[in-house]
This record gives structure tokens, C-alpha cells and sequence, in this order.
């Protein structure tokens, strides 16, 4: 596994750079200048900011080599530039991770990144988008407005890291599109995605976004999983905590070369595991031959509630879910607006 600071590189010898553009004592604003990579014009505005931190501008987008680390204890930053595209950095790094935010856990909030499109060199590279969290930790970051796409792995959680908000984004094309692992040490709770689209996950879209678990309480509220599964726990090994609400499930890319049927969402065998999964909508496109059922419970607990969904007259469902070993459901309303769902609503394994 990557590490969360793998191809962290030593911007010491690099000297701060000229800042453009009105400046306060916690404000500096980054803009190409010939000669030096942005990613180490960024980590030298880092380093002459004060100790308690401030914001760096973006002020144009840029290619960069250089990793970004934000990696100061107790020096916590906001990257921010313009929404809509209209910054985009791009890493052309060969591996490691683009951007690292992993600088405290004072209860310091609202940090992190804002309006910028992060864009990496493909999902199929040795490569991380961002990283939160660490040896130091990342409590409070706040990511808006924010787009990252084509890394290995476009976004990781790190240890010490919790109360990590993420509104209004997309999150798309990466080999795993959001990874929270296992065996991190005080990381997970309210970690909370809003109003974010996971999308375009290489075949066979699996593993997309993946709550390991070890603690772990994920609260997934009116997000997206377009062609991109949700995968809760790690085998047998661990357990994950997981609300979705008002979501949508839908795989927009059925039609792609290459693309293949996958569960919507996967639940691994631990006994710990739980969902609890309300008002929200299931969605499937492919107009013949499509997957037998959305959901796969081979163990753990799912409590459904207010769930919908639809698939082609072409393509009907076995169930809507299936489960596995000692995996419990409870349903609370579910409506079956296609009508076209051949068995019970969950089977299970003989």
C-alpha cells in the first residue's frame, strides 16, 4: 500500500517565492514563475507562512512534479483557487502522493482545499491524489468545491484524523476513487461526505470507494456512486460504520468498452459491519443482461429504509439484494418502481 507521505520530497533548499498580488501575514499567492515547479512554489509559501498557519492562493493553474505537503505541526492551511476548472493543478509525478494535508489535531476547523481541480497522470499510476491525516493528523479539514481525478488512489485518509467534512465535489477516474483503510490509528469518526459524486471507476468498478474500517463512522449524505461501488469492511479482518442518505446509485458507463455488471455495494463478511441506508435511489441502465442483484451482504448488519429503484424491462433483477453467511437485513418501505425484479427483494445463499 502507498505510503501517506510516499514522494515527499526535500523542498528545503528552495527559497520562498516572490508573492504577487496584495499579501496579509497569513496570505500568499502562487502564479508560475519560470524555472520553479509549482508544487515547490507552494511548499515554500508553506514554509513562510506564520506558525499558526494561513492560505495560499492559487492564482493559475499549473502542472507540477513536486509533491505538496502540508506537513507542519499546528500549521494548518487552506489551498484555494477559482471553481468551475478554471485552476487546475496537474501532477506529473511518476508515483507518491500529489498533495498532503497532515499538520494537527487542535481542534482547529475549516482548513483544507477549495475551488481546484486536482488532475493526475492516470488510474492505472502508482499514485495518490491527496492524503488527510498521518503522523500529525488532519481534524477539522473542510474540502469545497474541489474536484480529483486520474490518481491511483484519489483520495486516502490518514491516522489522527477525524471531524473531515468534503461538500460539493466530484471525485472520478481514479483506480480507487476513495480509499479509508484499516490499521490507522484514531482516524474515522465523522468523516462526512455532501453533495459528492464518485464516478467512472476503471472495470471492473470495484473497490471504487472503500470504508476498510477499524472504527470507522462514514456518513455518505445526497452523494453519487456513478459507476463506482461501495465497498464496506476488509474481509473478515475488519469493520466499518456506514450511514448513506438521499444517494444515487446508477451505472452510467454500462454501455463503455470493457465495462462489466458489479454489486452497487459490497458489505465483507465481519459481523460488525452496518449500513444503514435510507431514501435513496437505485439505478440500473443497461438495457439487457445487466447484474442480478445491487447489493451483496456477506455479513454485518443493513437496515433499509425508504429505498427505490429501477432497471429496464430488458434486464430484470433477481433480488435487490443477496446475503451471505450470518448477514441481517431489516426494510423499512422499498419500492420497486420497474416492477421487474424476478425473486424475493433478498435471497440468500443456500
Amino acid at each position: 500500500m502507498l505510503s501517506d507521505v510516499s514522494g515527499a520530497s526535500d523542498v528545503a533548499s528552495v527559497q520562498p517565492a516572490p508573492c504577487f498580488g496584495p499579501e496579509t501575514g497569513s496570505i500568499r499567492h502562487a502564479t508560475a514563475i519560470h524555472g520553479v515547479d509549482m508544487g515547490a512554489e507552494i511548499n515554500a509559501l508553506y514554509d513562510s507562512l506564520p506558525a499558526n498557519g494561513g492560505e495560499i492562493v492559487v492564482q493559475e493553474s499549473a502542472s507540477f512534479a513536486t509533491p505538496i505537503l502540508f506537513g507542519t505541526s499546528g500549521k494548518p492551511v487552506v489551498l484555494v483557487g477559482l471553481p468551475g476548472d478554471i485552476i487546475a493543478l496537474t501532477y506529473t509525478g511518476s508515483g507518491g502522493a500529489a498533495v498532503t494535508f497532515d499538520y494537527g489535531t487542535g481542534h482547529r476547523m475549516g482548513h483544507g482545499l477549495r475551488d481546484l481541480t486536482l488532475t493526475g497522470p492516470g488510474h492505472l499510476t502508482d499514485t495518490i491524489g491527496v492524503v488527510f491525516g498521518g503522523v500529525n493528523g488532519a481534524e477539522g479539514l473542510d474540502f469545497r468545491d474541489f474536484k480529483i481525478q486520474s490518481f491511483g488512489v484519489n483520495l486516502k485518509m490518514g491516522s489522527h484524523t477525524w471531524l473531515a467534512y468534503f461538500q460539493q465535489g466530484m471525485v472520478r477516474d481514479g483506480g480507487t476513487n476513495l480509499l479509508l483503510p484499516s490499521g490507522l490509528v484514531e482516524a474515522g469518526e465523522q468523516i462526512t461526505f455532501n453533495h459528492v459524486t464518485f464516478a467512472d471507476a476503471p472495470a471492473p468498478h470495484t473497490n471504487s470507494v472503500w470504508v476498510q474500517g477499524q472504527g470507522q463512522e462514514i456518513v455518505f449524505t445526497d452523494c453519487s456512486f456513478d459507476q463506482a461501488q461501495l465497498h464496506i469492511g476488509d474481509g473478515d479482518f475488519s469493520a466499518a460504520q456506514v450511514v448513506v442518505r438521499s444517494s444515487h446509485f446508477e451505472n452510467t458507463n454500462w454501455g463503455e468498452p470493457g465495462s462489466v455488471n458489479y454489486d452497487y455495494i459490497v458489505i465483507d463478511k465481519s459481523p460488525g459491519n452496518y449500513l444503514r441506508l435510507a431514501e435513496s435511489y437505485f439505478l440500473q441502465r443497461a438495457p439487457n443482461n445487466g447484474p442480478k442483484q445491487f447489493l451483496s451482504a456477506w455479513g454485518g448488519k443493513v437496515i433499509l429504509s425508504g429505498v427505490g429503484m429501477y432497471t429496464p424491462d430488458g434486464a430484470p433483477l433477481a433480488h435487490f439484494a443477496m446475503l451471505w453467511n450470518g448477514a441481517v437485513v431489516d426494510m423499512y418501505g422499498f419500492d420497486d418502481l420497474s416492477g421487474n425484479t424476478t425473486g424475493e427483494l433478498y435471497g440468500r445463499s443456500k
